[in-house]
């Protein structure tokens, strides 16, 4: 009834090239999910509620497709298990070949109505990732169920098989995030992840031939009901409660340490993968440290609930002491983001490194650690290993999804970034109540029960916490609002203002000269402005402006940061911020929170004048807004004679944008100002004209009440450098950035290449 094992020689060499596949399965998964996550953005929006919708949805694939290969595992020999891990990868290849048609040609190109609402997004992005995702989410409970034959043995084992695939996804993320992904684009990375994935199915459906194909044995196969009745046992209930509250607070953690790092970095194109590198290369380290210790250890469950709440406790105070040390190195803050290969200062070694190592490494190598003390305590059933290497990972998965819906869409919206870091240092001070009956007599778990309790007491409120955190000194002037789209703060010193978006220093007030420019000009130049609409509210300078000319009937201003909205109008009732409140009371402007480009694609109607006035082009995501496509978006939504409005941020956005429109003036005013006209017909800068609509009352009257110095525009206006160009007469250019290969946006490559 039983095959004949096979020799020793042959599961010597298959076994590590198991291991081997599985660090490149976790490679690849965790490319595809920057490249699939950039894809969906498109479609879904690239604010913070859609991402977390499309992480919230890759994970629960994940989870069900563990859930699903818990209970199949059961049922097949150890050659089986692994033959299927094989054609799941195979499937993923497949999927991954298509998936550029399915997410952009389909989804974005021809169904982007369907994301009106937040339901519908995550339902379809849902649905999108299922294939893949479960697929991906077969494969621990399989190979678990292959490579461990005994319970005895199954944690090490198991520990050492996750953090194998989970130190292949952290340097997936790093090395597509700085290099791939700039060098090949988002198609070219996600083939060379086809190939890769397909590389592995073959690899694996070779090898499995080197392991045991016995039958199972008979009545060892149980149906999933069954199943799921089995793991109502107390101890397995109880820790897939554990797991499911420790996955909350991991993931919890990490959108928090995001917010904070994000800003302490000044965000680029490369932030996010470099720091989703630490979290999951130190989690894999750990998991490989906990497979190597877990023989010794006696006690798993006691030491899963300390790591618990060591990690709530060092999370929160490590915040809390970056913060302090911030606050009195306001210099950390000066720059804007932009790194230059040849000349990496200290301060961008300590953001880059020092910070994400102080902040992250210690609590994400605990995280891992536990991993097979998880293990350890479940496994005692030789013939049902893979079943629970499924629930726990769906539980973790479950608390995952959980924490990154409930985190980034309502903590930080209800509590802020300092309300959800108490919760956390309370949820972690659960876990050490349930030590023991008796806690209070052992001094280690007592002592850090009275840590935590002092955070949750006295941890800093929000304003205070983002002050120190965005180097504002204590007695200076400081409003903050954060919600789920991210963090805006207004700080004053000597009447100056500066506004703070996600830790940028966007704007000041009063109102730049070059945001009075950006919006007077081009909406005194087009004849009959009725209808306009502009990305970016930034300060309010730009919007402000553009609602000079008074034929404009309607100005209909797109933000993605909504936390901008509370700042400027809580602003507006300060001497500095009076014009503001000119602007909030207007009854021509509408505000939108959301994606520009997703917020124009759903429009009706045309406009007359459509302005980005958006982010530097190396900033994460802002290639969606200097693409060949955004452009052609905003051309399709212009009326006849209607103008858009770029500003001018370098050669390759000016060679975009004038692939796509016929006609282009390049305005270049004052000092450090260029601007781009685009329509269907030459744009007419007659300076003449210009200068007497700047002198008519209803224009000066306005511009005063914004406080805007009209005699500085009128200088510029006079002295400003025109140049023209069109298809007929200079040619077609063909475009530097694509959606799908933001040039601009991984400007290093080059330097890297």
């Amino acid at each position: 009834m039983l095959s004949s094992k096979p020799s020793v020689s042959k599961i010597s060499w298959a076994l590590p090239v198991l291991f081997v596949i599985f660090f490149v399965s976790g490679f690849t998964a965790l490319l595809y999910q920057v490249v699939w996550q950039r894809m969906l953005g498109l479609f879904s929006g690239s604010d913070v509620r859609s991402v977390t919708i499309v992480v919230a949805s890759y994970l629960a694939g994940l989870g069900l497709g563990s859930l699903i290969g818990g209970c199949l595992s059961n049922a097949f020999s150890n050659r089986t298990a692994i033959r299927i891990y094989g054609f799941c990868n195979l499937g993923i290849a497949a999927f991954a070949v298509c998936s550029r048609f399915l997410f952009y040609d389909l989804l974005f190109c021809h169904l982007s109505p369907l994301a009106r609402s937040s339901v519908s997004i995550l339902a379809i992005v849902f649905l999108s990732l299922l294939i893949p995702t479960i697929f991906m989410g077969l494969s621990l409970p399989l190979l678990s169920k292959a490579i461990a034959r005994s319970a005895d043995k199954a944690a090490s084992r198991i520990g050492l098989l996750y953090g194998v695939n989970t130190l292949g996804s952290g340097l997936g993320t790093l090395i597509s995030g700085w290099y791939l992904v700039g060098t090949l684009g988002y198609e070219g990375t996600l083939y060379l992840g086809a190939g890769l994935s397909a590389l592995v199915g073959l690899v694996a459906l070779v090898s499995a031939y080197q392991f045991k194909s016995d039958r199972p044995i008979r009545n060892e196969y149980k149906s999933m009901t069954v199943l799921l009745r089995q793991s109502r046992e107390r101890p397995l209930k109880e820790w897939c409660l554990l797991v499911f509250c420790s996955g909350f607070v991991a993931i919890s953690l990490e959108i928090i340490w995001f917010r904070v790092l994000d800003i302490a970095l000044q965000s680029n194109a490369y932030t996010y993968a470099h720091l989703l590198a630490f979290v999951l290369v130190s989690n894999a380290l750990g998991s490989i440290l906990g497979a190597r210790a877990v023989r010794y250890i006696r006690q798993p469950r006691k030491l899963f609930l300390l790591i618990q709440g060591i990690v709530a406790a060092y999370s929160t105070l490590a915040i809390w002491a970056i913060a302090l040390y911030w606050q009195s190195h306001p210099e950390l803050r000066s720059d804007i983001g932009y790194i230059d290969p040849k000349n990496i200062s200290t301060a961008v070694v300590f953001k880059y490194l020092v910070l994400p190592v102080v902040m992250m490494v210690l609590p994400s190598l605990l995280l891992g650690f536990y991993f097979p003390l998880v293990q350890k305590a479940i496994q005692t059933d030789d013939r049902r290993i893979g079943w629970r290497v499924g629930l726990i990972q769906i539980a973790n998965i479950l608390g995952n999804t959980t924490g990154s819906l409930l985190t980034g869409l309502v903590l930080l919206e209800r509590l802020g970034t300092a309300g959800s870091l108490r919760l956390l240092a309370l949820l972690g001070l659960g876990f050490v109540l349930m030590l023991h009956p008796n806690w209070h007599r052992v001094k280690l778990t007592s002592a850090l029960a009275v840590v935590l309790i002092v955070l949750v007491l006295f941890f800093p409120n929000n304003a205070r916490l983002w002050a120190a955190l965005q180097g504002i000194k204590a007695q200076d002037y400081f409003i903050v609002a954060e919600d789920s789209t991210g963090v805006a703060a207004i700080a004053e010193t000597e009447r100056q203002g500066i506004l703070l978006a996600s830790g940028q220093v966007q704007a000041h007030f009063p109102y730049m000269h070059v945001h009075a420019l950006l919006g007077t000009v081009p909406a005194l130049l087009h004849p009959h402005p009725v209808r306009v609409m502009l990305i970016g509210l930034g300060s309010g300078g730009t919007p402000h402006t553009i609602g000079v000319n008074p034929l404009t009937q309607q100005v209909r201003v797109v933000e993605i940061l909504g936390a901008e909205l509370p700042v400027l109008r809580e602003y507006a009732k300060t001497p500095v911020g009076k014009p503001l409140g000119f602007l909030f009371k207007d009854p021509r402007y509408e505000f939108i929170v959301g994606d520009g480009r997703r917020e124009l694609s759903v429009a009706e109607g045309k406009f007359d004048l459509i302005e980005a006035d958006a982010i530097q082009p190396w900033r994460s995501r802002a290639g969606m807004l200097y693409s060949q496509e955004f452009f052609q978006e905003v051309q399709s939504h212009l009326a006849p004679g209607g103008i858009s409005v770029q500003w001018n941020v370098g050669p390759e956005t000016e060679q975009t944008f004038r692939s796509v429109f016929p006609f282009v003036t390049r305005l270049d005013i004052g000092r450090n100002l260029s601007v781009l006209l685009g329509s269907d017909r030459p744009v007419d800068f007659n300076r003449e004209e210009l200068l007497a609509k700047l002198n008519s009352p209803a224009v000066l009257s306005f511009l005063a009440r914004a406080e805007v110095n009209i005699e500085a525009i009128r200088k510029d206006v006079k002295s400003a450098k025109v140049y023209r160009y069109s298809h007929a007469k200079d040619g077609r250019s063909k475009p530097v950035n694509t959606d799908l290969f933001p040039r601009s946006e991984y400007y290093l490559n080059r330097s890297l290449s």
